[in-house]
């Protein structure tokens, strides 16, 4: 089963009224982009949308940073179950703006059967740039247990940034978020060796919503992800696996709920 696991970034977010900051801050002799600028910090919402669906991206977790994820995807004709999920908890450790964070996970394999019984660790590298960027070195999968404990993990480099498409919109800038990387094992295709490509990219015509597009190295999947409450730190994602057919069998669906917790 394809696992999709939901990072989500945290903003600092105030709420107020736009208008009324827009007069209080006019007065001070603030420009009219200052202005907006000012207004989109204090009015945006408490996280991000996701920004990939199925490979791993460079932004990570820092020290007070909890996450924990739910997801679910159908499985093809004759797997016995139509329908099976995994969990996803973890930590941030470090602050990637000064040396470097550290974000390390742990992975329920299977919620449906024997909750627990079969799991990994994930751990995670990174490092922010100037001009909202980022680079990380990561390991999935490694000392497994139950039927995970023969998996091989895979090792990955991933580097991500952040542009905006229309940065002198009047009304605030569309961010477009792509991600590229290289890693072996999931990366590439079932029983081949070396190492794969992987890519994603999501435009974010909302700051509650991002559509996603992502290339795992094995296959192509698209999805929607939404913040439902700007005050809640929640992240939906609904999507499909397997567009194009190159893993064989029918498309299938997947979705995620990804929840952030800063201390």
């Amino acid at each position: 089963m394809q696992r999709t696991f939901l990072i989500v970034a945290l903003a600092v977010a105030t709420s107020t009224s736009t208008t009324a900051h827009a007069g209080s801050v006019g007065d001070m002799g603030l420009s009219a982009d200052q202005i907006r600028s000012l207004n989109a910090q204090l009015t945006a919402p408490v996280v991000a949308p996701g920004i990939a669906f199925g490979s791993p991206v460079a932004y990570g977790a820092d020290w007070g940073q909890l996450f924990a994820g739910v997801g679910g995807q159908t499985l093809p004709a004759g797997s016995g179950d139509s329908v099976d999920g995994s969990m996803l908890v973890g930590m941030g450790f470090g602050d990637s703006q000064v040396t470097a964070g550290l974000e390390l996970s742990a992975t329920v394999i299977s919620i449906t059967d024997d909750f627990g019984a079969d799991g990994s660790f994930n751990a995670k590298m990174h490092r922010a740039l100037p001009g909202r960027a980022s680079v990380a070195l990561g390991v999935e999968e490694t000392q497994g247990w139950g039927l995970a404990e023969t998996t091989q993990p895979s090792i990955y480099a991933v580097y991500t940034q952040t542009i905006d498409l229309v940065p002198q919109s009047p009304r605030r800038p569309v961010p477009l978020v792509f991600n590229v990387g290289a890693g072996d094992e999931r990366f590439v295709d079932p029983g081949d060796s070396g190492v794969g490509l992987f890519a994603s990219v999501s435009v974010h015509p909302h700051r509650q919503l991002a559509l996603i597009a992502d290339y795992t190295g094995r296959g192509l999947n698209a999805a929607v992800s939404i913040v439902p409450l700007r005050r809640t730190p929640l992240v939906v994602t609904l999507g499909a696996v397997n567009l194009t057919g190159r893993l064989g069998g029918d498309v299938e669906f997947a979705g995620g709920i990804g929840l952030l917790h800063q201390f």
